[in-house]
């Protein structure tokens, strides 16, 4: 038969027994706490035996405060991803955490797969969950890949170490099964890391570096290959870039390099001065070797017939301006002139034979051709218009 004690008279026992000890026991002469409880009976309690903390079928709507630090609840029934059970509110972190529930808790992602997903940060409205088929998503609940990071801001992958074995990302494949593994079939891929955008209809993938085997591995020997690929302009499709094979050839353009180098298309050197270029013994390229920086061939008016790396102006009659199309650092370069040997009246052969031609003028950007003739019986040369060519020649 149970009998309403009167709050009076509970207050008084519970003041007393805190006065004199600062403990209180309750179904016990000598608590070991501030608070001891004992049940009925140890062997065989009662039904009754045991504590009631406040249920609730939600959290508060108003956050408890700083003095409420620790203070327990019963939850009794699931609220959003809370699960039902005791919580405990933890004013630092200003949440109400589960006691005892493991962090991991199962749920379901919007696709209907199956998943457990990490509590805590479940809460803070980052997704990390594992689904029921082994994928793994951080930022996401519903992972396309085995493992996937997804997010609106920084998503840059880190690997750091203070070792003297430093870390490393490893891709491995192998034929038959992880139980019982064999060979790769011939040329078959190892791994590769991959790059996709949207296109502005559907992910694709639009390039990558990729790692096969080149040809068949086998007890000690495993060739191998490495290769990259990028999409063209107008396409979806990927085309092979660069190779190495597994003889250390290299190709740029074509799939198999004869060479240690072989270009599949023009080959451009931009640090080089316009000419030939030229290896010394120790296999450096350079063009300081002899090179013409311009050549022409002149019509008596002044026409270029045919010209590269200059301009020509007629001045006035066998006087004509070569202009460097970039001007030279200096002007100690090589000047080669000839002239149409001609008799007769036409316009290019104005004169005789007794013709002579001759440069000055010489400066960065370019140099004066004279043309005249000293067959005239007196001493000063008779300019004539006449057909010429020149070359420039630098070192």
């Amino acid at each position: 038969m149970k009998k309403a004690i009167p709050i009076n008279l509970l207050l008084f026992v519970l003041f007393i027994s805190t006065s004199i000890k600062a403990q209180v026991g309750i179904n016990n002469t000598d608590p070991k706490s501030i608070l001891d409880i004992s049940a009925s009976s140890i062997t065989a309690p009662s039904n009754t035996d045991g504590i009631l903390i406040p249920r609730v079928n939600d959290f508060p709507a108003v956050n408890p405060g700083s003095d409420q630090n620790g203070m327990m609840i019963f939850l009794q029934n699931s609220v959003g991803t809370q699960s039902k059970g005791f919580y405990y509110w933890d004013h630092p972190n200003s949440r109400w955490f589960s006691v005892g529930a493991e962090e991991w808790q199962p749920g379901t992602n919007s696709s209907g797969d199956d998943l457990i997903y990490a509590t805590r940060a479940k809460l803070s409205g980052t997704d990390v969950v594992i689904t029921n088929d082994g994928r793994i998503g951080f930022g996401t609940e519903d992972p396309v890949e085995r493992f996937e990071f997804k997010g609106p801001g920084d998503n840059d992958f880190q690997l750091t170490s203070a070792n003297t074995n430093p870390p490393n990302v490893i891709v491995y494949n192998t034929g038959g099964t992880l139980e019982s593994p064999g060979p790769l079939a011939a040329n078959g891929e190892i791994g590769s890391f991959i790059a996709k955008t949207h296109d502005g209809n559907r992910v694709r993938e639009v390039g990558g570096v990729r790692f096969y085997m080149d040809g068949v591995a086998t007890n000690g020997s495993t060739p191998s290959r490495f290769v990259i690929n990028t999409t063209p302009t107008g396409s979806t499709s990927q085309i092979e870039r660069f190779i190495i094979r597994n003889d250390g050839n290299v190709g740029l353009g074509t799939p198999n390099p004869t060479e240690v180098l072989d270009v599949n298309g023009a080959a451009r050197i931009r640090d080089l001065n316009a000419g030939p270029v030229y290896s010394d013994v120790n296999g450096n390229l350079s063009n300081n070797g002899p090179a013409i920086i311009a050549s022409g061939k002149v019509a008596h008016d002044g026409t270029a017939l045919k010209i590269t790396g200059a301009t020509v102006t007629r001045n006035r009659t066998g006087n004509y301006s070569i202009t460097f199309s970039t001007s030279r650092d200096h002007s100690n370069y090589i000047i080669q002139l000839a002239y149409l040997e001609c008799s007769g009246t036409g316009a290019d052969c104005q004169g005789d034979n007794s013709i002579n031609i001759s440069y000055s003028g010489q400066t960065n950007s370019g140099f004066d051709v004279g043309i005249g003739s000293n067959d005239n019986g007196g001493t000063a040369r008779v300019p004539r218009d006449r057909e010429f060519m020149f070359t420039v020649i630098d070192f």
